[in-house]
C-alpha cells in the first residue's frame, strides 16, 4: 500500500473542512428552513428536521476527520486511495 504524504493528508483535510462540511451545513440549513415552514405538512416538517440533524452530524464528523488528518492520523474506516 502506498504511503500517504503529509501534503495529501492536508489536501484531504481541506476538502473535508471546506467542501464536505460546508455542503452538509448548507443541507442542514435547508432542512431547518423547511422544518420551520408552517405551510408544510407535519410529516414533511418532521422529515426535514431529522434530515437537518443528520446533516449537522455529518458536518461535525467531517471537521473531526479534517482535524485528525492535519494531526497526521487517518481515522478508522477512512479510505484514501
Amino acid at each position: 500500500m502506498p504511503r500517504i504524504t503529509r501534503a495529501r493528508m492536508n489536501a484531504e483535510a481541506d476538502y473535508f473542512e471546506n467542501v464536505a462540511a460546508v455542503r452538509s451545513d448548507a443541507a442542514a440549513a435547508d432542512g431547518e428552513y423547511v422544518a420551520a415552514d408552517p405551510t408544510r405538512s407535519d410529516h414533511t416538517r418532521a422529515c426535514a428536521a431529522r434530515a437537518a440533524e443528520i446533516a449537522r452530524g455529518h458536518a461535525s464528523e467531517y471537521r473531526e476527520i479534517a482535524t485528525a488528518l492535519r494531526d497526521g492520523e487517518i481515522p478508522d474506516g477512512l479510505v484514501l486511495d
